[in-house]
């Protein structure tokens, strides 16, 4: 389906280099705009993109005043915004989110997850459930574990830190259509005995995918078997936790993946 991005960047190689990344959508028309004021007269002209990215440092208009802009004009305002910028200033993002701003794409970009982020923001609203009320600082957590009493301990784990999502499967199979339908985590905690599709085939097909495979993983078992543990480091696991779960160890692990100076 035919889709239209204005991208709003006064750098020349961030324009270029969406612009590659965006190749690899054959039915997306791109649109620059070299600065604020540059973007705020096409749209006045008449331009309907359908989806701006609007980098936030720019002369003439900056991106945050553009995007007040944007939603003070009525035949503007339903516009979907995305902001690409090089830092996540606290303060700013909260600012941002009062806008009604849609993502947030990180500089320096990244190629894979930046694809993926636009392609779910195009897409219809309903066909992604996790995007709209996704907070703007948090990381995304899928749980694939059939117990649902493990899962529990796992959810309180996370729900007593700040800026997590979290997203439960309750077997491999449920996992991998999460994924497959656009679910992009930060992280993926996998048993590795579920029903339907075991924890091992589920990231045996995670590093099988190029769009899923630097997804980071750790692994929850009740058994330490120390063949096992040697073909998942083959996969890349970033960890493997035992069962009973170990609230303490488990925050160290996810502290150890995330490479985050705390679980946060």
């Amino acid at each position: 389906m035919h889709k239209r991005i204005l991208i709003i960047d006064d750098d020349e190689i961030s324009r270029t280099t969406l612009r590659e990344i965006f190749k690899a959508e054959p039915t997306w028309e791109i649109v620059e705009a070299s600065n604020g004021q540059d973007a705020l007269d096409r749209l006045c002209d008449g331009l309907r993109p359908d989806l701006c990215l609007v980098d936030l440092v720019m002369p003439e208009v900056g991106g945050i005043e553009l995007i007040r802009r944007i939603r003070r004009d009525p035949t503007l305002r339903a516009l979907r915004v995305a902001v690409a910028s090089g830092s996540r200033n606290k303060d700013q993002i909260v600012a941002l989110a009062q806008l009604n701003i849609s993502g947030y794409l990180l500089k320096p970009f990244d190629p894979r997850k930046t694809l993926a982020t636009v392609q779910q923001l195009l897409a219809p609203s309903s066909a992604n459930p996790h995007l709209a009320s996704r907070n703007l600082l948090a990381h995304t957590v899928l749980l694939a574990e059939d117990s649902e009493i493990e899962r529990t301990a796992l959810r309180d784990i996370f729900q007593s830190e700040p800026h997590w999502e979290i997203v439960e499967a309750k077997d491999g199979q449920e996992a991998l259509n999460r994924l497959y339908a656009g679910l992009r985590p930060d992280l993926a905690i996998v048993d590795l005995r579920m029903p339907e599709l075991d924890g091992y085939t589920l990231i045996q097909r995670i590093r099988e995918d190029p769009a899923l495979r630097l997804i980071k993983v750790l692994v929850l078992s009740g058994e330490h078997d120390r063949e096992k543990v040697i073909q998942l480091a083959r996969l890349q696991i970033s960890g493997y936790l035992l069962k009973p779960i170990n609230p303490a160890k488990v925050r160290a692990a996810i502290h150890q993946a995330m490479g985050l100076a705390q679980l946060a």
